[in-house]
């Protein structure tokens, strides 16, 4: 990578180029990266630094407009090209603290690629943010009564109101374990088909507390190696397999929201592994990622399921070819709800996340949504059966006060919260580790409630209901 303010260094170019087809396509930053070509002709290096720009820059973006903001005449309009070349060089400043010559030299570089008569206005505002970078960050000059949340919100790139309702759902403690994971890598896990043929694992692989779970030491070479394209594996997050696996139990298995299938791929793996004999069904609202899920379960080698599409509100109508074919409303021992959430504990891998959403998304219409299919999702739960209810939030909207709404129903006084950790699966010698895992985040109503930290897997809620 060059430093010099005449000569733009690939990374930062492409980074550029990379961006404005998000924006032009209003797609996912990961999505455009995986598919880009010419990523593939930079070195290793300079490919690492153009992800870290595209992935920075769209989990940030909005802090990095507040920083031009105050960095620049109120009445300067910046069209969609230069103000996304400013925010490269402003990320630099901001979170990756680079030299203040080289983030603005290369900045007015990228500027002027874009618009030869912007590169002097480039070169003042910029200036004045390197000048400013500490200032904005500690959230100097702002009313002292909110300074604090300001400041941490402007240090983990995130929204103030999200900041601040993050703080409000988990604490102080593990909320600074949030903004301090945000624009650090997660883990990267995988779980492994029991069916496999050929080995998938070896050096440079650690297993991790739960049967299946895997972490390897370098996963992009774990990914070239094709396991995943044959079905050995599946990427998972390490808290979302505990919730797969403690929602495996004998018996029938309803999993509403069940995407592309990848807690269905651990629920018959784990299945397979305690020999228990199970009976699936799987629903999700698009038809097209039933197929997929059935596909992959195919080639797999692994028992077959059953799928249905359509709104999860309405199970009469989604279950309707099951429930004729077995002349009844058919009532399943296991029910898993995987709920669709705000995403808000997988920001990290996700970076769109904190600047899509609004701030009614978590305060009522996503709650009002999962509160409707977690209803219906009991309303299948046979006599002793349960009822999981899982999420990739980490909002006490979305989680505990979904659940405590619903216990307060006619319906919901019917279950009675259990701990996760007493899952049936956890009975077994090879799972028990596994239940002290989740134990370790387990709420005082023995729910499970992680949440990001650096290092650490993602934040995910699971509630066990059972039926009385």
């Amino acid at each position: 990578m060059s430093d010099h303010a005449t000569t733009l260094s690939p990374a930062r170019r492409l980074a550029l180029d990379i961006l404005l087809d998000v924006g032009r396509r209003d797609a996912f930053a990961r999505d455009v990266l995986n598919a880009n070509a010419s990523l593939k002709n930079l070195d290793e290096r300079d490919a690492g630094f153009t992800r870290r720009l595209v992935l920075g820059v769209t989990a940030t973006s909005g802090c990095l407009d507040d920083c031009l903001r105050q960095c620049s005449d109120p009445k300067t309009r910046f069209n969609s090209r230069v103000r996304c070349a400013l925010r490269i060089a402003l990320f630099e400043l901001l979170y990756l603290d680079a030299p203040a010559n080289v983030a603005v030299s290369q900045g007015v570089e990228l500027v002027r690629s874009q618009s030869r008569g912007a590169a002097g206005l480039a070169n003042a505002v910029l200036h004045r943010a390197a000048s400013n970078r500490s200032s904005f960050r500690e959230a100097e000059g702002v009313d002292p009564v909110h300074a604090r949340i300001v400041s941490l919100a402007r240090k983990s790139g995130t929204p103030v109101w999200l900041a601040r309702n993050i703080e409000d759902s988990l604490g102080q403690d593990a909320a600074r374990d949030v903004f301090a994971s945000e624009l650090k890598p997660a883990p990267v896990t995988f779980h492994l088909n029991p069916l496999a043929s050929g080995r998938v694992q070896g050096d440079g692989v650690e297993e991790g507390s739960l049967p299946g779970c895997i972490e390897p030491i370098d996963s992009a070479a774990y990914i070239r190696s094709g396991a995943l394209g044959a079905y050995k594996a599946v990427a998972s997050d390490a808290s979302a397999q505990l919730i797969a696996t403690s929602a495996t139990r004998p018996g029938s298995c309803l999993e509403i929201g069940s995407g592309r299938g990848t807690k269905t791929f651990i629920m018959a793996c784990q299945g397979f592994r305690t020999g228990w004999s199970r009976d699936h069904v799987a629903v999700d609202l698009y038809q097209e990622k039933c197929r997929m899920n059935a596909a992959r379960l195919i080639d797999a080698g692994l028992p077959p399921a059953r799928f249905a599409h359509g709104d999860a509100r309405d199970l009469g109508a989604v279950l309707s070819e099951i429930d004729d074919e077995a002349s009844t409303r058919v009532m399943f021992d296991t029910v898993l709800l995987d709920a669709p959430c705000s995403g808000t504990g997988t920001m990290r891998r996700h970076p769109e996340i904190p600047w899509r959403l609004a701030k009614q998304d978590i305060e009522r219409e996503l709650p009002a949504l999962q509160f409707e299919l977690l209803c219906a999702a009991a309303s299948r739960v046979a006599s002793a059966g349960e009822l999981y209810y899982a999420t990739c939030s980490i909002m006490h909207a979305e989680n505990m006060a979904v659940v405590q709404r619903f216990l307060s129903t006619p319906l919901g006084s019917q279950f009675k919260l259990a701990p996760v950790s007493g899952s049936a699966i956890f009975d077994l010698p090879a799972f028990a580790h596994a239940a002290t895992t989740i134990r370790d985040s387990e709420n005082e109503c023995g729910c499970y409630a992680s949440h990001p930290a650096p290092g650490k897997p993602d934040g995910h809620f699971c509630a066990r209901l059972v039926r009385a």
